[in-house]
């Protein structure tokens, strides 16, 4: 392609994977304007990531992309844990939340590829966001005002960058990271896997393989079935025997690995790939005009399924705080709680991961047999214990760090449940489709009514949608026909919830706590003189 010598942009995003593309589709959305750069011309043709949960197709949804995704993955309910190949599964456990309680299924499988090419298509909808493929990033400079990039393609040329942000989601060997001084710490965690992705010579699902995830937990051999969407499943085989990369790597010794699962000659061998599952994060996410997000911030095993997901949070926390920054409408501070959110929330993944990890693939024949007798047999013939591992498993976990309110303390930082609710038109919808991408302000028909002065000031200080909730029967409100919504100010005694664009809980409280929490925004958000407050104000308490 031919492209100017020399671009400008709101917002540059180097890296193109999941979390660059997703960024790219929030910012495009808010009109702003971006320009995404990726080194590699093409897709990679194999799958890095294979799952992702609940949340991370809510953040599809809020993209705009989550049918045309659905369509393409497959929701699945859980997994088998084996203590040999070929021996019947010792336990059996439920994989995220099946309630549907975010809005979704719990847990996906997915075929990378194919998403990445619906996460570009995706970004066709916006003019102002620009895709510049097979351009490698050589040179940055941050400055007061903004930060200028050189790019490079294959032919030689040169192409100049100035944006007034710049976001690194270039992956684990991040460029932008490196060149920004930002240095990487890491946990005690190193081991390598050698992972085999294949494809049925049919192109179909192949009936003989085992419909559901499997993990064998044996310390002779640790192993990891996938069945991917569509007719790809994958293997991983812990490296148990010392090999080199090149031996570990080698076809025929793959080929004997599968036997025990699958006729090798009933798949094609998509990829041979060796992995070290790393425990890595950024000691920084910032350095002046640039941030981090995705792999280039942190880096996790994959046992609990959560390295493509926390990138996509990465760039859900991003997206409004950018463009309220850009705005005008927010305080610099904005960044450095996305940081502190950020940062803390990924530890608590990462060492959740590894302590599941160490679990599944301890080489310990001793730690194994415990491990076997009190754990895993326990769990597949209990049901109660099963389920309490799963809730405990599966919840998810509040954001603790950052500047969320403190009024309720118990419902701060956690995502906002995601009922169907029926609109003013009748129209049955899910939730975030009537919150819209600013802050909402939901309220109980029929509670307490809020401080006129508090809601005028909080219109204009945040993009606000005040949206009462109620039954389906009164006019004006979210009809909440499962009473979802209803239950949690019922069980909190709440007269408003404040949500945050990416639909974490801001805060929440009684009628008598909103001004408190107006005030408690301090200086971190801006009045919008254009908001009519008081106007807002008045249509606010008569539909209320």
């Amino acid at each position: 392609m031919n492209a100017n010598p020399s671009l400008a942009c709101e917002v540059a995003i180097v890296g193109l994977g999941p979390t660059g593309a997703v960024l790219a589709n929030l910012l495009g959305q808010r009109g702003r304007s971006v320009i995404c750069l990726e080194r590699d011309e093409d897709i990679y043709y194999a799958p890095k990531a294979v799952h992702f949960d609940d949340e991370a197709m809510r953040i599809f949804q809020d993209a705009g992309l989550a049918e045309a995704i659905a369509a393409s993955a497959e929701s699945f309910e859980d997994m088998e844990l084996l203590l040999k190949p070929g021996r019947a599964p010792v336990a059996r456990l439920s994989v995220g939340n099946q309630d549907r309680r975010y809005g979704h299924a719990g847990a996906w499988w997915f075929h990378q590829p194919t998403l990445e090419r619906q996460l570009r298509e995706g970004l066709r909808r916006f003019p102002q966001v620009r895709t510049l493929l097979g351009w490698r990033v050589t040179a940055l400079q941050s400055q007061a005002e903004g930060v200028s990039l050189q790019a490079e393609n294959e032919a030689g040329a040169t192409l100049r960058v100035a944006a007034q942000w710049l976001i690194g989601c270039d992956g684990g060997r991040s460029f932008v990271r490196r060149a920004s001084g930002i240095e990487l710490a890491s946990a005690d965690f190193d081991e390598a896997w050698v992972v085999v992705d294949t494809r049925t010579v049919t192109g179909r699902k192949n009936a003989s393989l085992p419909k559901r995830h499997r993990q064998v937990c044996d310390p002779t051999q640790p192993v990891t079935y996938v069945p991917l969407a569509g007719p790809y499943y994958e293997w991983q085989f812990m490296v148990v025997d010392g090999a080199d990369e090149k031996t570990a790597t080698d076809p025929a010794r793959v080929r004997r690995q599968l036997a025990p699962f699958v006729n090798p000659d009933q798949v094609e061998i998509n990829r041979i790939a060796h992995y070290r599952f790393h425990a890595l994060w950024a000691r920084r996410w910032r350095a002046g005009r640039v941030l981090l997000a995705g792999d280039s911030a942190h880096q996790m095993p994959p046992f609990l399924g959560q390295g493509m997901c926390s990138g996509l949070r990465d760039a859900h926390a991003l997206a409004w705080r950018l463009d309220l920054l850009l705005a005008g409408r927010a305080d610099d501070q904005v960044l450095q709680d996305y940081e502190d959110e950020r940062g803390q929330h990924v530890m608590e993944i990462i060492q959740g991961a590894m302590f599941l990890g160490r679990i599944i693939q301890t080489r310990s024949r001793l730690v194994a047999w415990l491990r076997n007798q009190f754990l895993l047999r326990p769990v597949g013939r209990v049901p109660l214990l099963n389920r309490w591992l799963m809730n405990t498993a599966n919840r998810k976990r509040p954001i603790t760090a950052g500047s969320f309110g403190r009024l309720r303390p118990a419902l701060a930082g956690h995502l906002l449940p995601q009922p169907k609710v029926q609109a003013a038109d009748g129209r049955q919808l899910l939730l975030d489709e009537l919150l819209g991408p600013g802050f909402a302000l939901l309220t109980l028909r029929g509670g307490s009514a809020l401080d006129a002065r508090a809601l005028a000031e909080l219109a204009q200080r945040l993009p606000l949608r005040v949206l009462p909730v109620g039954d389906p029967s009164e006019p004006g409100s979210i009809g909440d026909r499962s009473g979802t919504l209803q239950r949690l100010f019922r069980q909190h005694r709440l007269d408003f919830i404040l949500v945050r664009p990416d639909r974490y809980i801001h805060d929440a409280g009684r009628s008598e706590d909103f001004v408190s929490l107006v005030a408690s925004l301090g200086t971190r958000f801006m009045p919008d003189p254009h908001i009519p407050g008081k106007e807002f104000c008045s249509d606010y308490v008569e539909a209320a």
